[in-house]
């Protein structure tokens, strides 16, 4: 097909192209600096393609399109290279419990359009929960313990077995999501890795929940938020959501 860009746009675009080309090649440089850069590179060089293949193995990246720095993916690569397997080659089987303070990926939004909407992200081993005009509301880099009671209510609350989506037809009021991802999640394969998964009719647990909402919620979302607010050490979110389509858990109110 023939360009319709004229040459003065097709040097515009070259030049942005080569721009992001180099701004690409530098978040992969700074990416290996990182505690997990480096255990991913051992990882490159005993599971990477051998020569003369110019390509090392896909380094993994959040569902943002982030390079991932955090102690639970740097210890993967880590354990891959010492069981001499490499990552989605195949099931690995795991005990239940295996899963508790290894999540790799969390984000969490909530709000509406007269209440606002707060993220919370997990990137570089720290929590940050970031507000519309993308100032930092709340930073905190939870313990051990933290992530460990943390990833148990996940399991205690069945967050687990929520729905892709919950909807009520109502204008406004409030829009949530979910995205949590553990370690679980790359040790099968690659096909395998979405919401809702199976691995020989069975459900691959403890691996990924994609979820969100409009103006309706799972069961024990309320204790969720709980959840969210003890691993940020701060009572931050709101409580007290409901399936009523008018209730406004900030004023404790339902609008007829």
């Amino acid at each position: 097909m023939k360009s319709t860009l004229t040459p003065e746009e097709k040097k515009e675009f070259k030049k942005w192209r080569e721009k992001s080309r180099q701004e690409s090649k530098k978040r992969y440089k700074d990416f290996l600096k990182t505690e997990t850069g480096k255990a991913y590179k051992k990882y490159d060089e005993v599971f990477g393609p051998p020569p003369p293949a110019p390509n090392p193995n896909t380094v993994y990246q959040s569902d943002r399109g982030v390079y991932i720095d955090n102690q639970a993916l740097a210890n993967l690569y880590l354990d891959a290279i010492e069981k001499g397997v490499p990552l989605g080659a195949s099931d690995v089987e795991q005990s239940d419990s295996d899963y508790l303070s290894k999540i790799i990926e969390l984000e969490f939004e909530i709000g509406g359009f007269h209440q606002g909407h707060e993220r919370l992200v997990f990137e570089s081993n720290k929590i940050s929960v970031i507000g519309d005009y993308q100032e930092t509301l709340v930073t905190h880099n939870p313990s051990a313990e933290e992530w460990k009671e943390f990833s148990q209510s996940l399991e205690q609350l069945k967050v687990w077995d929520w729905k892709e989506s919950y909807q009520d037809d109502i204008l406004d009021g409030t829009q949530w999501s979910l995205l949590v991802r553990t370690t679980r999640y790359l040790m099968v394969p690659g096909y395998k890795r979405r919401p809702f998964a199976t691995s020989d009719d069975k459900p691959v647990p403890y691996s990924e929940i994609k979820c969100g909402g409009s103006n309706a919620f799972p069961p024990n979302f309320s204790k969720f938020i709980t959840s969210i607010n003890k691993l940020i050490n701060q009572d931050f979110f709101e409580e007290g959501y409901e399936n009523s389509p008018r209730y406004d858990p900030r004023t404790d109110t339902i609008y007829l």
